[in-house]
C-alpha cells in the first residue's frame, strides 16, 4: 500500500519548516546528552586517538573482484567511520579540543576517498562497466549511491551538525569542503539518478531502500539550507517509501528477518521521525495501520531477550533499540509495542553506529530507558508471510518455544527453506537455524546456493533422493493453515522442490501443545527413493536408543523407529559459529527411510 500517495500527502510543496526554524528531534524539548551516555562514548574516543588513520588502497579495494573478500576492505573503510562520528560526538560532549585535529585529519580522509561506494556495492557506480575500482572523475561525473555511501554522508552530516564551529577554527575549508562533498555524493545523486532500490524502475524493495532514504533526509536536514532543494528530496523520500511500503503484505511481516528489520522496519520509522521534524508534523503516517504492523513484527518474532527467530540472512541475535520501539509504539498507538521497548532495555538500549545516525543521536539525546517486565503473546502469527510463534509460557525465558514458516523461495535473503522451524527450551536453542556465513562475493551472486547454509538440507527439511528445495518465487508452501487453538502451522511444501524430486504431495504440521513440539510429515512420492529427515543443532545430541534421542536443554526427541538415524559432525565452514553459537562444530541429525509414502511424526518435550 502506497500510505503517502494514499493520504494524498505525497508532494512536499509549503509542507516544510524553513531552514532557519528546523531543529531535529522535534518531540524532545530539551535534548541533551546525559553524563553516562557522553562519557562512553569519550572512552571510545580515547581508545581510537592513538590509531592511526588506516589507508584504503586500490589494491584492497580490488580483492572483491580477484578472490571475493570484501571485508578487508570495509573493516577499513568502517573504522574511518566509526572514528569520525566518535570523535565529533566526544568533541561535542566535552568540548576541551583533545580529539578535533584527529577528527579534522579523518574527515578529510573519508572526504579524499574516490568513492564511498563500497567494493561489493559497485555496480551502484552510474559508469562502473567492468572496472574493479569506482570510476568517478571528471567535471561531470556521478558517484552513485549504495547502502554506505548514503551512511557516509548522515556521518559527515553529523560531524558538521556536532563540530562546525570547531572544525572552522582549524580551517573554514575543511567544512566547505563538506559541504562540497555532501551535496555532490549525496544531495545530486539522490535528486538526479533513478535507482533499483527505490522501487522507480520496477523492482521489488527492500531494507536498502529506507536505510539510504533515512541517511539522505538527515543530510538534506543539516546540510541543505535551499527550501526549493529540502522539498524536492522530501518528496522524492516519500515517493521511495511508497514504493517500499508498497512490497509489504498487510501483515507487515519482514521477509529479512529481525536483524535487516533494524534496516528496514526500524529505518522507515527514523525516515519517519525526520518527515516529521522537518514538516513541523504537518507530514505524518503513523495512523497507518500498515506502519504500525510493520513495528509490531518485531515482538511477533522475539525468543526471549535478544534471541529473534533467524531465517533468511540473519544472526539469532540481535539488539533494537529500546527507545525507538517505545517512540515507535507511542506513535502508532501500539501499547504492547512500547511494553516490549521497555522489556528490551537490558539489551537494546546502547545504540551508536555510524550507518544509522538519525537514530543514534536521537538515542544519544534523551535518557536510558528504564528496564520493565512485560508478558510475552503466547501465539503470533503472520499469515502473508507464514510465519508463527508459539509460547509454552508468557515468560519468555521459560518453557518450549516454536517458530515455523511456509513462505516461498524467491523472498529477500532467501535460504531455500520453506517449511523450516525451529525450537527453544528456556530461552536456549534447541533445534536451530544455523544462520548465515560471512559475507563474500558469492554470497549474492549466482552460486548463492552452492553455500551449505543456503541449501534446504542444512535446515530441518527433508532431502529425496538427494534433492533438496529450489530457488525462485515460484517454489513456494501452499494450501497454509494456521490454528491459534492448536497453536500450528500446517502447509504443502511439493511445489517449494523442483519436479525431479518427484513429489505428489508433501504436507507438513508443526505444532506447540502442552509443551510439546510435535512434527507431523505426510508424504507421497511418484515412486519409492530415499528420504532425508534433518534437524540441525548447535550442541551434541545422543541417539539413545532406536526412536529416542537426547537433546540439549534435557529435551527429548521420539521419532518412528521405521527410520534409521544417524549424526553428523560437521565444520560450518564460512560461518563463525564460536562467536554465533559458542561451538565450532555443528551438527545434524539424519533420519533415512526408503519408499514411496510415509507419515511420521517427530516430538520433542
Amino acid at each position: 500500500m502506497k500510505v503517502f500517495s494514499k493520504k494524498e500527502i505525497s508532494n512536499a510543496t509549503a509542507k516544510l519548516l524553513p531552514y532557519s526554524e528546523f531543529r531535529l528531534f522535534s518531540d524532545v524539548e530539551s535534548p541533551e546528552i546525559p553524563k553516562e551516555k557522553g562519557e562512553r562514548i569519550v572512552r571510545h574516543a580515547e581508545g581510537l586517538l592513538g590509531r592511526d588513520i588506516p589507508l584504503l588502497p586500490a589494491s584492497v579495494y580490488r580483492q572483491y573482484v580477484t578472490v571475493g573478500n570484501r571485508s578487508n576492505y570495509e573493516d577499513i573503510y568502517f573504522l574511518r567511520r566509526d572514528m569520525a562520528v566518535t570523535f565529533a560526538v566526544a568533541e561535542a560532549y566535552e568540548n576541551k579540543g583533545r580529539f578535533t585535529e584527529k577528527l579534522m585529519d579523518v574527515v578529510w580522509a573519508i572526504m579524499e576517498e574516490s568513492t564511498w561506494i563500497i567494493p561489493a556495492h559497485i555496480y551502484c557506480a552510474p559508469l562502473y562497466g567492468d572496472s574493479s575500482l569506482g570510476p568517478v572523475f571528471g567535471d561531470n561525473a556521478l558517484h552513485g549511491l549504495d547502502l554506505f555511501a548514503a551512511a557516509t554522508a548522515g556521518a559527515l552530516s553529523t560531524v558538521y551538525l556536532l563540530c562546525k564551529d570547531k572544525l572552522d577554527n582549524i580551517d573554514p575549508v575543511i567544512c566547505r569542503k563538506m559541504e562540497y562533498c555532501l551535496h555532490e555524493r549525496a544531495i545530486k545523486n539522490f535528486l538526479q539518478i533513478e535507482v533499483w532500490w527505490g522501487g522507480a524502475l520496477g523492482r521489488k524493495t527492500n531494507n536498502w531502500c529506507p536505510w539510504i532514504v533515512s541517511n539522505i533526509l538527515l543530510t538534506a536536514a543539516i546540510m541543505e539550507k535551499d527550501n526549493y532543494t529540502r522539498e524536492k528530496v522530501v518528496t522524492k523520500s516519500m515517493s521511495y517509501l511508497d514504493n517500499f511500503l508498497d512490497g509489504y503484505e498487510p501483515d507487515g511481516g519482514c521477509d529479512e528477518g529481525p536483524a535487516y528489520w533494524g534496516a528496514a522496519g526500524a529505518s522507515l520509522f527514523d525516515c519517519l521521525e525526520l518527515i516529521e521534524d522537518m514538516s513541523d508534523g504537518k507530514i505524518s503516517v503513523y495512523d497507518s495501520e500498515l506502519v504500525k504492523n510493520i513495528g509490531d513484527y518485531i515482538y511477533k518474532v522475539n525468543i526471549t531477550g535478544n534471541r529473534y527467530v533467524n531465517f533468511a540472512d540473519c544472526a539469532p541475535k540481535t539488539d533494537p533499540t529500546a527507545g525507538m520501539l517505545i517512540r515507535f509504539g507511542e506513535k502508532t498507538n501500539s501499547p504492547f509495542l512500547v511494553a516490549f521497548g521497555k522489556k528490551q532495555a537490558k539489551f537494546g538500549d546502547y545504540f551508536f553506529s555510524q550507518s544509522h545516525m538519525y537514530r543514534s543521536l536521537k538515542w544519544l539525546c534523551t535518557p536510558f530507558v528504564k528496564e520493565e517486565s512485560c508478558p510475552m503473546p503466547l501465539w503470533s502469527v503472520l499469515p502473508d508471510l507464514g510465519v508463527i510463534t508459539a509460547r509454552e509460557y508468557d515468560e519468555s525465558e521459560k518453557g518450549m518455544f516454536l517458530a515455523a514458516k511456509a513462505g516461498n523461495n524467491g523472498e529477500m535473503h532467501n535460504h531455500n527453506d520453506c517449511g523450516n522451524f525451529m525450537v527453544y527450551y528456556n530461552g536456549n536453542p534447541v533445534i536451530i537455524d544455523t544462520g548465515v556465513g560471512r559475507y563474500t562475493k558469492q554470497t549474492f551472486s549466482r552460486d548463492r546456493y552452492k553455500l551449505w547454509f543456503m541449501q534446504s538440507g542444512y535446515h530441518n527439511l527433508p532431502s529425496f533422493g538427494g534433492i533438496d528445495q529450489k530457488d525462485g518465487v515460484r517454489y513456494a508452501a501452499t494450501d497454509k493453515r494456521f490454528s491459534e487453538e492448536e497453536r500450528s502451522i500446517t502447509s504443502e511444501l511439493k511445489g517449494a522442490y523442483p519436479v525431479e524430486a518427484g513429489i505428489k504431495s508433501y504436507v507438513r504440521r508443526v505444532a506447540l501443545t502442552d509443551g510439546t513440539v510435535t512434527v507431523d510429515e505426510s508424504i507421497i512420492l511418484s515412486e519409492a527413493k530415499e528420504i532425508d529427515f534433518h534437524l540441525m543443532l548447535a550442541e551434541k545430541p545422543s541417539i539413545l536408543q532406536e526412536g529416542l534421542i537426547s537433546l540439549p536443554e534435557g529435551r527429548i526427541l521420539t521419532y518412528d523407529t521405521s527410520l534409521k538415524a544417524e549424526l553428523e559432525e560437521f565444520e560450518p565452514v564460512g560461518m563463525d559459529t564460536a562467536k554465533i553459537w559458542g561451538t565450532d562444530v555443528l551438527y545434524r541429525l539424519r533420519f533415512r527411510v526408503n519408499t514411496d509414502k510415509c507419515n511420521v511424526r517427530f516430538t520433542i518435550k
